[in-house]
């Protein structure tokens, strides 16, 4: 169900309507009711209506972040009710709260024409009561029903088991556009365990729509981790475009259907390509050519007639000269290096064995499927952007498949590689943590399949890896890689600023505060410098000025570690208002009375986890930079890692 009552009937433009026969899904028995309503993808409501300059009000006093809200579209509709037809404006995405409480599908269709038809009276009625005195939920008043339906649906025992999920999109444009299917736990309760012990993995989804229509249908085997952990949840669909992506929504449920299989081999949701190909003029083609991007983090090598002459299932390769100079000092630079090449994977790998390469690699892909795919394959395992991707490749057809399915990587031929170290990408770093970064993603590589002997048991997995958090004050010769933490920590960056190689020496010799730098290891190697925070100790407690985390520790609970570590040994003395704030507290000292332990954070765009993290520990949100939580020694341990100061 769309939210339909918040649409602004000011474009004269008909809706959109399709001539030629739509085959739309048929054969639903059963559907969950989704309320999907209009939000923003750095959404702080309602404080953020005062304070954000995008704030543009709806009738109801919410935040505007479609054009003219979600218009119904009668002739589009499929055979689950009334399809949304909706022009995103910046950060607008489409969201509900999921849930799988499946109802019959002519009784939920009859109860999707009903209920939106109630919506204006009920309007009416929180206007007439916000008039009279009442607060301002009362002028969303129809919102905040339906998000108090929502709210009980996902919270109900009648949970079901549908067979996925439905997505069916009509596309009015002439042209392709990505969207973002999400379902994930929702902010809050991102980093949590279920009482379960299995971890709730978010499913993220990159939809290609093309002109017309198009259907997705996702298993429900591939949503269970995040529904089944009784954990609060959402589903959405955001589109890459910052604005301007015009879409029609005609189905977004969960479903059992007649034919599930034929969905699943259905040729709809493999959809082939039907825009030109970019001529090959048009394609990066030399090294520099895009210097306005973000710096290179992985380079991606084919293997025949690139890193070596000479097509190895034909007969013997020589390796080009450049290539061990090249993978050395790209290594040295901190820039991850893989291969994605169209070979026999034993074959090849071994041969990278004899030229003394395939050690540089993490998570070589060798096969005979796309390259396109092999790489977007890669860089989900890296948890890296495609727009921080360089691929090289000796075939110009190769280039052109990558270019056109990864429009944000750069492709470049085999003769780029003799000037790729001068690249203005391809700088990289020069810290001993740079040095170091491909050790540690081959490591997490043994990490990953470790774990998949604990199964979904992400709990029991982190007790195995004998993580141990190192803490001690900034030494010069860690300078460096604090100032790249200071630079680079987006989603872990708890205050948001960014400060100049200057503004980094002054903080450092700042004598009124305390600085940290985090190490962390465990028993499968060690992740290096991952943190850095500065901090006061203040007469209620300890005030953390600015927090950096490396995401490559990401739900270890290493930020609660740390937090434990000052509200164990930086909480004030009672009546020694003169003691030191760089001297730590002896036990005797700790007092077993409450404290106020304070982190300043500023939301941004990127930040989001951060304030996730917040959350799950239990600290206070309120207006203002500052998040509090009232605690005191001991009660914040992390029992399964292992503590150390320097």
């Amino acid at each position: 169900m769309f939210e339909f009552d918040q649409y602004q009937s000011v474009d004269p433009t008909p809706a959109v309507r399709v001539c030629e026969k739509i085959d739309f899904v048929s054969g639903i028995r059963k559907r969950a009711l989704l309320i999907w309503s209009e939000h923003c993808i750095e959404c702080a409501a309602p404080e953020c209506f005062q304070s954000c300059d995008l704030y543009k009000a709806r009738p109801d006093e919410r935040c505007r972040r479609f054009e003219n809200g979600m218009r119904r579209n009668n002739y589009l509709r499929g055979h689950t009710g009334s399809a949304a037809e909706i022009v995103f404006g910046k950060w607008g995405k489409l969201e509900t709260r999921g849930n799988t409480v499946l109802i019959n599908n002519r009784l939920l269709t009859v109860l999707e024409t009903v209920i939106p038809r109630l919506q204006p009276l009920i309007n009416v009625f929180g206007r007439i009561v916000r008039r009279l005195g009442g607060s301002a939920p009362w002028t969303s008043l129809s919102f905040e029903l339906f998000d108090y339906l929502s709210k009980k649906l996902q919270a109900s025992d009648k949970q079901d088991t549908p067979d996925g999920f439905l997505i069916e999109i009509v596309n009015p444009e002439s042209h392709d556009t990505t969207v973002k299917f999400s379902c994930a736990v929702s902010g809050s309760q991102m980093l949590s365990i279920p009482a379960s012990g299995k971890a709730a993995l978010p499913v993220w989804k990159k939809l290609t729509v093309r002109p017309g229509y198009n259907r997705f249908f996702i298993p429900y085997k591939e949503l269970r981790s995040v529904v089944e952990s009784r954990l609060r949840y959402n589903i959405s669909f955001t589109p890459e475009e910052e604005s301007g992506t015009h879409l029609v929504f005609v189905s977004t449920d969960f479903v059992t259907v007649d034919d599930a299989e034929a969905l699943l081999t259905d040729e709809v949701t493999d959809q082939k390509n039907t825009t030109e190909q970019l001529p090959q003029e048009q394609l990066p083609q030399v090294a520099g050519s895009n210097t306005s991007r973000p710096a290179v983090k992985c380079v991606i090598f084919d293997l025949d007639n690139t890193l070596w002459d000479g097509v190895l299932v034909e007969g013997d390769v020589a390796l080009r000269s450049p290539i061990p100079d090249v993978f050395k000092e790209l290594d040295k630079r901190g820039i991850l290096i893989s291969v994605a090449s169209k070979n026999s994977e034993k074959d090849a790998l071994d041969k990278l064995d004899e030229f003394g390469l395939r050690e540089y690699l993490v998570y070589p892909v060798i096969n005979w499927n796309q390259k396109s795919r092999n790489i977007k394959w890669l860089r989900e395992k890296l948890s890296i952007g495609a727009d921080t991707l360089l691929f090289i490749d000796d075939s110009p057809f190769e280039r052109e498949e990558v270019a056109e399915e990864i429009a944000e990587i750069e492709v470049l031929p085999d003769t780029a590689i003799e000037s790729l170290l001068g690249h203005p990408r391809v700088q990289g770093g020069r810290t001993a943590e740079s040095g170091k970064r491909r050790l540690m993603y081959q490591q997490q590589a043994v990490r990953n399949e470790a774990a998949l002997e604990f199964g979904e048991d992400y709990q029991a997995f982190l007790k195995s890896c004998e993580i141990i958090v190192t803490i001690g004050q900034v030494e010069d010769h860690q300078r460096e890689r604090v100032f790249e933490l200071l630079q680079r920590t987006n989603q872990l960056n708890f205050s948001g600023n960014k400060y100049a190689r200057e503004s980094v020496e002054e903080l450092l010799q700042d004598d009124s505060t305390d600085k940290h730098v985090i190490h962390c290891s465990d028993k499968y190697g060690d992740y290096g410098l991952v943190g850095f925070a500065i901090s006061r100790v203040t007469n209620e407690g300890v005030t953390v000025q600015d927090f950096m985390l490396s995401c490559r520790v990401q739900g270890k609970l290493i930020e609660k570690a740390f937090f434990s570590y000052l509200v164990d040994n930086y909480t004030p003395v009672k009546n020694s208002p003169e003691k030191n704030s760089k001297e730590k507290n002896s036990p005797e000292e700790n007092s077993q009375e409450k404290s106020i332990l304070a982190v300043n954070f500023l939301p941004t765009e990127r930040n989001v986890l951060a304030q996730s993290v917040l959350r799950e520990i239990g600290f206070a949100m309120p207006d203002g930079q500052l998040a509090t939580l009232e605690s005191e020694p001991g009660q914040m341990n992390v029992d399964f890692l292992t503590l150390r100061t320097e």
